[in-house]
């Protein structure tokens, strides 16, 4: 029986890596002072240079939204200067310079250009932030004609400042994350999560109450007990695989691949990895970043529009790119597959995808590696709700998930190795 990882960003930060949303937006504004040499950033924004040396004569550093905007209005509250509140009320703002000795109109000093990053950084203050979710909700809403997002404009405008949302978080990726870390650790240093994938003899068969039974329908039993036999020591032939479904843009999962293929195929298995969102820097397999859910109610209205616009952003479009998805679909036709879950929230950007997965009659069963946290809360139940809502048919999800008492953490203390830099 085969193995299906779905990786997902939580995976990445097990490894502390700051893969997360809102490390991403911090990081536009940690780099403010420095927006002519960040190009990427400085696009996002409509500013009167100089900035910051305008009356300070200093230059301020920032560690997140609500620090920029706290400061800067602390800094700049002369009479000269103006702040108004933008559609978000109090929760952003613009800003306008008036020399006291001019009668001239006052002058633009500080805008979002991109009015869906204004969207995401005000949703990442208020500590909820999903830009794919945030994307498909205003798309819907200007394919209603609802006046909720008015403020960004046509559809044009949208997918513009998508895709220039899409180019800097990939430029984030590549150089605080793929150019900054060392993903070569080793299996000493990864053991905790690489010991997972270990397959043992159970000698299931003379141990009918094992625990094991209980990750699988009870109609499973006799083939769970014939691949049991398949793992005796005796036997020492390989055959079952891992792949690893990978929906990250780093480096992290194909370290992994390389520790279990270099461990006893026999006990690990032959493993593989198949990055679907792509891959940072790869023209072959480019950054698949958007919506997934071809289920939804709404998509049905999409398609019967005739502009092609509406669809440009759906990953179904996207997979066609590349073989990724056909090779995935080849190999869950092949054999039954258990699914681990791993740092994935399985939300409903990837509906589409995780339906195929999950409803399929090789899919035999369903382990959530949740995330424990440091308070000793822990986020199955959110995630065994969000599995549900890929399922049709709940009876087979309830049949097919496996339940807390047999399931575990996703170990949270791996680490990799800032790399050296040149500066």
């Amino acid at each position: 029986m085969n193995r299906l990882i779905i990786i997902g960003n939580g995976f990445d930060l097990a490894h502390k890596l700051p893969t997360s949303y809102r490390s991403f937006i911090n990081f536009v504004f940690q780099n403010f002072h420095n927006l002519n040499k960040q190009p990427f950033i400085k696009s996002l924004f409509n500013i009167k240079e100089p900035f910051f040396d305008y009356s300070l004569g200093v230059t301020m550093r920032f560690k997140d939204y609500d620090d920029f905007m706290k400061r800067v209005k602390e800094n700049y509250n002369s009479g000269e200067f103006t702040f108004s509140d933008t559609y978000h009320n109090s929760k952003s703002f613009k800003m306008t310079y008036q020399n006291r000795y001019s009668s001239q109109n006052p002058v633009p000093f500080f805008s979002f250009k991109n009015k869906f990053f204004e969207l995401i950084t005000v949703q990442n203050a208020e500590n909820w932030v999903d830009i794919e979710n945030t994307y498909y909700q205003v798309l819907i809403s200007m394919l209603k004609s609802e006046n909720i997002y008015s403020y960004i404009g046509d559809i044009n405008s949208l997918n513009n400042e998508f895709d220039e949302i899409r180019n800097l978080l990939e430029y984030y990726l590549t150089e605080n994350i793929e150019n900054s870390y060392e993903f070569s650790n080793s299996y000493l240093e990864l053991s905790d999560i690489v010991d997972l994938f270990k397959n043992e003899y159970k000698n299931l068969e003379k141990n009918l109450h094992h625990p094991f039974f209980l990750e699988f329908p009870s109609n499973y039993r006799n083939e769970l007990i014939e691949f049991d036999k398949e793992l005796h020591p005796t036997r020492n032939s390989t055959m079952f695989e891992n792949l690893f479904l990978d929906f990250n843009y780093t480096s992290t999962v194909s370290n992994y691949v390389n520790i279990l293929n270099s461990k006893i195929n026999s006990t690990f298995g032959k493993s593989y990895s198949v990055q679907i969102h792509g891959q940072l820097g790869n023209l072959k397999n480019p950054i698949n970043f958007g919506f997934g859910d071809e289920m939804d109610d709404n998509y049905k209205i999409l398609e019967k529009i005739n502009d092609n616009k509406y669809l440009e952003n759906i990953k179904s479009f996207m997979y066609l790119n590349n073989s990724n998805y056909k090779k995935l679909l080849q190999w869950i036709e092949n054999s039954d597959f258990q699914v681990f879950i791993m740092g994935h929230s399985c939300g409903l950007s990837d509906r589409t995808l995780l339906n195929t997965i999950f409803e399929h009659n090789n899919c035999k069963s369903i382990k959530i590696f949740y995330h424990e946290k440091d308070d000793g809360t822990d986020n199955f139940k959110d995630l065994s709700q969000n599995i549900s809502r890929h399922f049709n048919k709940k009876a087979l999800m309830r049949s097919k998930v496996v339940d807390k008492s047999n399931s575990i953490p996703l170990p949270q203390n791996l680490r990799f190795k800032k790399a050296n830099v040149a500066s």
